[in-house]
């Protein structure tokens, strides 16, 4: 079975970045930022933050290439994690409700498919910039990625612009939780019973966009290689 373009993309990342190596004070800079980080509050032991780092154009237009690339997968990680928020109820003695657990989380979801959207965007234009005569489409690439996530995205502008995200199945785990207070036992495990009904059902729905995720990055995995010379693919 060969390996994915995501695989390849990998190691071509990580055979370039062996490359800035070769370019000098680079290796005395990652000391410095390391130093930086670790000890930024010790006043006997830092000089002040060393700044960017400055490459040549050429180089600098490829590390926007691969960073870009990073940070669109990151994002893509980052939302297959919600599976697990929703998987998991973390507090107890209602110092955060299950509605407002609930809600939280997929207001986290539904954010993700904007800065996905952004982030693919923000690269495939760092790639038209390294590479000027690159056939890549970005525009009918996105318009594709906002059609196939129309409800996401459009959850998503809700609530930034209008308020709480709102959904029939979390009104009623926020009535049955607020009854259960104050009714007994049995609306309260009816609450608890609706709670992981729906949390189930919110991690398969996780899953799924995930795949359906894990094919956009997989494609531009596969652009980004087949146009991005400095990027070549290594042999498996």
């Amino acid at each position: 079975m060969s390996d994915t373009s995501v695989i390849l993309m990998a190691r071509a990342i990580g055979d370039w970045i062996g490359t800035l190596e070769q370019h000098s004070g680079w290796e005395e800079y990652r000391r410095k930022r390391l130093s930086h980080t670790l000890y930024h509050d010790d006043p006997f032991r830092t000089n002040g933050t060393p700044g960017d780092f400055v490459f040549p154009k050429e180089v600098e237009v490829q590390h926007d290439v691969v960073m870009t690339y990073l940070s669109a997968y990151q994002t893509l990680n980052a939302l297959k994690q919600t599976e697990y928020y929703f998987r998991n109820y973390p507090f107890r003695n209602q110092e955060v409700s299950k509605f407002d657990h609930l809600v939280n989380i997929c207001e986290i979801y539904f954010s993700r498919f904007y800065e996905m959207k952004e982030r693919l965007k923000k690269h495939l234009n760092a790639v038209k910039i390294a590479v000027p005569q690159h056939a890549i489409e970005v525009g009918p690439f996105i318009k594709h990625f906002e059609k196939v996530f129309d409800s996401e995205l459009r959850a998503r502008n809700g609530v930034h612009h209008h308020g709480q995200f709102e959904d029939l199945e979390l009104d009623r785990i926020f009535l049955t939780g607020s009854v259960a207070a104050s009714r007994g036992e049995g609306w309260r495990r009816g609450h608890n019973a609706d709670y992981r009904r729906v949390t189930k059902e919110w991690a398969g729905r996780v899953r799924k966009s995930g795949i359906r995720l894990d094919a956009f990055m997989e494609e531009v995995a596969r652009a980004t290689l087949a146009t991005c010379n400095f990027l070549k693919a290594p042999q498996s």
